[in-house]
């Protein structure tokens, strides 16, 4: 399950970001469908997870675009609800030509998810294996979904609380040892940690750090877009590294969430920590190479073909 955000992303192409106070004209303009939430739960679908989504549309015209754009992935839609008088979310988002991007956020609908759906939430979230969370949707919201998991937790130990800190406010933060998988780029690692992140092994040494605040057996993923991703916990006792696969991007929004979404459908299906970052990094450079969020996300079928030869996972080799 993924409880978060649901947005409509308005695409500026441009042949380079603007700067503070300056408009230039756009070379381009697309329409996607988006935010965070929405964006996990459709890239773990179209990698062959059961994916159900929690969230609020508005009663535009973009709540039906987004809510059909999720169903036609497989994605199960029964917990998203509709608010009156409220339009979606929006994502204003700027693409540069080396598909570099600058996003602002309309939280819309997404700022109406409250404690109560939480609530109507917990019967199918028993049920599920993961629960996955980001920061697009009210602090209240994050917090009552550590709450219920633990309470659910007590039980038989399911599901694992995935958190995705982005955008990242010390507000929302989970209480400590709550938290399974931690997955932050690396300007959360550094807003959660304090560490300068720009390197494999500032990543690992951020990873350390934030370890100890999860659940026993937790794990932490570092993403560094171009230069891969860092993982510390479960079943990798050293940081291991792998690499991002070398593509010509054409946009990068959404390769965070097709990262996220492929790493937890895998780890659900038993996939050990290595496997797992391996497939997911594979799927984001697939996601890079084709403009906008969801429309770029790849297909199980079209992932495993390139794993042949793609970076796999190793120890972190750190020096000094």
């Amino acid at each position: 399950m993924v409880i978060g955000s649901i947005n409509i992303d308005l695409v500026a192409d441009v042949e380079r970001l603007p700067r503070e106070g300056e408009t230039i004209g756009a070379v381009g303009f697309q329409q996607h469908l988006g935010g965070k939430g929405a964006n996990q739960a459709a890239a773990a679908a179209r990698m062959g997870a059961d994916a159900v989504m929690a969230g609020c549309v508005g009663d535009d015209v973009f709540g039906p675009q987004a809510m059909a754009g999720l169903q036609a992935v497989g994605v199960d839609c029964a917990l998203v609800r509709t608010a009156k008088d409220t339009a979606t979310g929006v994502a204003l988002i700027t693409v540069g030509r080396r598909g570099e991007n600058t996003i602002v956020v309309i939280a819309g609908a997404n700022g109406t998810l409250a404690g109560g759906d939480v609530e109507r939430a917990a019967c199918a979230m028993a049920d599920c294996d993961a629960v996955m969370m980001q920061f697009e949707v009210p602090d209240a919201v994050v917090l009552a979904v550590a709450e219920t998991i633990a309470r659910l937790r007590e039980r038989d130990g399911r599901p694992l609380f995935v958190l995705n800190p982005s955008p990242f406010r010390a507000s929302a933060v989970p209480p400590a040892g709550t938290v399974d998988i931690l997955i932050v780029n690396e300007i959360e690692a550094e807003q959660m940690t304090g560490l300068k992140v720009v390197s494999p092994a500032d990543a690992a040494q951020a990873a350390r750090r934030l370890l100890p605040t999860l659940r026993a057996g937790g794990r932490v993923v570092v993403t560094l877009g171009a230069q891969g991703a860092v993982a510390l916990g479960g079943d990798a006792d050293t940081p291991l590294y792998i690499p991002a696969r070398p593509v010509e991007a054409v946009d990068t929004t959404g390769a965070g969430d097709t990262f996220a979404g492929a790493l937890v459908a895998e780890l659900c299906a038993g996939r050990s920590t290595r496997e797992a970052l391996r497939f997911a990094t594979a799927a984001a450079a697939i996601a890079v190479t084709r403009p906008g969020a969801q429309s770029s996300f790849p297909r199980r079928e079209e992932v495993e073909p390139a794993l042949d030869g793609a970076p796999e996972a190793a120890p972190l080799v750190e020096r000094g």
